[in-house]
């Protein structure tokens, strides 16, 4: 009994008097109380103070003899708050109606580089995801530098993402700081978070924090959504363009008791009908897609330090694609066109809650997340089912070792069920994880400049036995100017060898794999720069950035051994990928935002013995992007162009390698440019948009190989380099009412 009394002694010590002032700055402005970071908080009469994080919170030392702090923001009037207690303050910034001009330009400023967090890390805010259509996750880095999206293939509409040079699956994709989309979400899952649910997004480069886990490896991604307890009344958002594509997306937050207990609903329903064939390959473009979503979040909030957060969301997707002709009744046969038929059902709930001491030094969270996805599909003549259930569970407890919170410690422990049931070439494929762990996390902060992060966790594998991951973040700012970082850590990660890979079945090859689970593992170290100062009298920012990623065992897709199989293997032997990137950030003139970036990847893996480029990847990438607010943000332009560098396509040689009507060009892609634009047009509680996806109308040749006989030994829709659509007009509509 002593020992439980020490315990919770330990754990809830709310009673030491507080050496510090902490809370959250809001906005509030069309969109409703919003976070806001980078607000300059500081000390009345003093120089001493600090800036508000990316979510808006802060912690100040007390200074003896002060007792009021001013808060200030470009655009915003500045408020002056009298600290009495202890209690976490909650600032809210009204916009200074006469500097409206300014507040529209850091409002559209929608990307940044956090220069206190000690990770590399970009954030995305609601006013970048408005720069183009957005429709889901996937398509909300068109205008980032930072990340690739790309189609797998030619017939299933499925996309991927590559950070650092590197596939999607060696980045964690997170939702709430809960690692959601993973295993048979994989595929698809970019696609399931609708873009006008979206409230922001952060990507994390290099080695992220062990408290989200040991599986990042290349960076994290993570989704943060609307909240139930924002302004935000009604959202309506509808959508259409050329192709056929129709979305409707609508939520609404109800104040069920106050700001105290909050609800809220989110619905989402698209479809694609029409069939596209432009190039007349006898292929649709786009598969045939109908997809119905909808969520319930709820949120619970004592404004005593404690909060609680639960949430369901429920999915319905099918897609059909193939030649033009195929229909989800048909029986897969030679006899009839070749289709590809994907049907996704998806249920996940989480649930969430904090306590914060009264001193504001200590703080004990919990998430929890449960996901169960089944898949039904076949590939031509292949079929493949399978199914997943998966349960997340991570306990964070936060100490101030001291009262000023230069010494912080984190700790905890962490838990993941995953059941993995699978079905290929009639071959059962079954796996079930369980992995305990545990993790500290130490973090060292003598001021404002200077921030020291290191981390180590232990995992306790059913399968792969016990491993360590450790990892460490160092951030020093000198001059107030120029921010310096450098990271270190190790990554591992469980390949979902099948179902990371079904694109692979769009091809007249078998897939052939070990039946032993992979476990891929890595080193990642990275180097970031950033200088910020005024050119012409407006803000410049310049970034350079370097990482490396070393792979100890890796999955290889080898698709140039043999002409019959696509081998998916385990290897130890060299694989590595270098990612050098330069941007910067000005504002030539009042209103308008200028993204100049450029990044080379360096990414190599071996290959049959052979060390060879990565395939179907760039080696370079250019991006320019403009954004201009009218006064009073009556209008918005934006304009992105990409700049795609060549690469390599992978190939059996000694098959090819004699034939008369083979060129260069069947053994890599050329560089090649995309164009997107958009205009929006606001008014008081909704805006219209119009816009132009790829607007040079630029499509890689030949996509599917082999499409005129499909079930012949030629036939492969996967090796995908370039847009596979060409010019894609599009216009929508949002409305937005806020409670007053």
């Amino acid at each position: 009994m002593k020992n439980y009394i020490i315990l919770l002694f330990f754990i809830f010590p709310f009673v030491a008097k507080s050496q510090s002032v902490s809370g959250t700055v809001f906005g509030n402005d069309e969109n409703g109380k919003q976070p806001l970071p980078g607000v300059n908080v500081v000390w009345e009469g003093t120089s001493n103070g600090t800036a508000s994080k990316p979510d808006g919170s802060f912690q100040l030392k007390n200074k003896p003899g002060r007792n009021n702090l001013v808060f200030s923001f470009v655009g915003y009037e500045s408020q002056t708050v009298r600290v009495s207690d202890s209690d976490p303050l909650e600032v809210v910034l009204q916009p200074n109606l006469e500097l409206e001009e300014v507040t529209v330009i850091k409002k559209d400023r929608g990307t940044y580089l956090s220069v206190i967090n000690p990770i590399q890390t970009e954030n995305i805010g609601g006013a970048e995801l408005h720069k183009a259509a957005c429709c889901n996750l996937a398509e909300s880095f068109e205008t980032n530098p930072s990340v690739d999206v790309s189609y797998s293939d030619a017939v299933t509409g499925a996309k991927q993402i590559k950070l650092l040079g590197l596939d999607g699956t060696y980045s964690q994709l997170q939702v709430e700081n809960m690692p959601t989309l993973r295993g048979l979400a994989t595929t698809f899952g970019l696609t399931y978070i609708p873009g006008p649910w979206l409230e922001s997004i952060q990507v994390s480069k290099g080695a992220a924090s062990v408290l989200n886990g040991y599986e990042s490896i290349a960076g994290q991604i993570n989704a943060e959504l609307k909240k139930p307890d924002s302004d935000e009344k009604l959202f309506l958002n509808v959508f259409g363009n050329n192709e056929g594509r129709y979305e409707f997306n609508g939520n609404t937050n109800i104040k069920v008791k106050g700001d105290t207990l909050t609800t809220g609903i989110f619905v989402h329903a698209s479809d694609l009908s029409k069939e596209n064939d432009h190039n007349q390959d006898g292929f649709l473009d786009s598969p045939l897609s109908s997809t119905f979503e909808v969520a319930n979040r709820w949120k619970y909030n004592n404004h005593k330090g404690g909060m609680a957060q639960a949430g369901v969301t429920l999915l319905w997707n099918d897609r059909l694609g193939g030649e033009v002709g195929a229909n989800r009744d048909m029986a897969p046969s030679i006899n009839n066109p070749y289709g590809v038929n994907i049907k996704n059902n998806r249920v996940d709930a989480f649930f969430k809650s904090g306590i914060v001491s009264q001193d504001n030094h200590r703080a004990l969270a919990i998430l929890t997340n449960f996901a169960r996805h089944e898949t039904e599909s076949y590939y031509g003549l292949t079929s493949y089912d399978a199914d997943e259930t998966r349960f997340y569970g991570n306990l964070v407890y936060t100490q101030d070792l001291d009262q000023a919170a230069i010494h912080v410690l984190n700790s905890g422990a962490s838990f993941i069920y995953d059941d993995f049931n699978e079905m290929l070439y009639n071959q059962d494929v079954q796996r079930t994880e369980k992995v305990p762990g545990i993790f500290t996390e130490y973090t060292f902060k003598p001021s404002d400049n200077l921030t020291l992060m290191a981390g180590i966790r232990a995992d306790f594998h059913n399968i792969f036995g016990n491993f360590v991951t450790p990892r460490m973040h160092f951030r020093y700012q000198f001059a107030d100017h120029y921010t310096l970082r450098t990271s270190a850590g190790k990554g591992y990660r469980t390949a979902n060898v099948i179902s990371e890979n079904t694109f692979l079945l769009a091809n007249s090859r078998q897939i052939s794999w070990i039946e032993d689970v992979t476990q891929e593992e890595a080193w990642n170290f990275g180097f970031a720069f950033i200088q910020n100062y005024k050119l012409l009298g407006r803000d410049l920012s310049i970034n350079a950035e370097f990482f490396r990623t070393d792979f100890q065992q890796k999955l290889v897709v080898d698709r140039e051994t043999s002409s019959d199989f696509i081998y998916l293997l385990p290897s130890t032997e060299k694989a590595f990928a270098n990612s050098l990137q330069f941007d910067v950030r000005w504002q030539p003139i009042e209103r308008l935002d200028m993204l100049l970036a450029y990044r080379v990847n360096d990414i190599k893996e071996t290959i049959g013995g052979e060390l060879k480029e990565a395939p179907l990847t760039s080696d370079y990438k250019g991006l320019i992007n403009l954004n201009y607010t009218t006064n009073l943000k009556k209008w918005m332009f934006d304009y992105t162009i990409q700049f795609n560098g060549g690469g390599r396509i992978p190939r059996v040689y000694e098959d090819w390698m004699h034939r008369a009507d083979i060129s260069g060009d069947f053994f890599e892609f050329s560089p090649y440019t995309i164009m997107n634009a958009q205009i929006t047009k606001y008014f008081r509680y909704w805006n219209i948009y119009l816009g132009v996806e790829n607007l040079t109308d630029f499509t890689q040749n030949n996509p599917i190989e082999g499409a005129d006989d499909p079930f012949g030994s030629e036939f492969s829709a996967t090796n995908i380099w370039g847009p596979t659509m060409g010019r894609k007009i599009y216009l929508g509509l949002r409305f937005n009412l806020n409670y007053e």
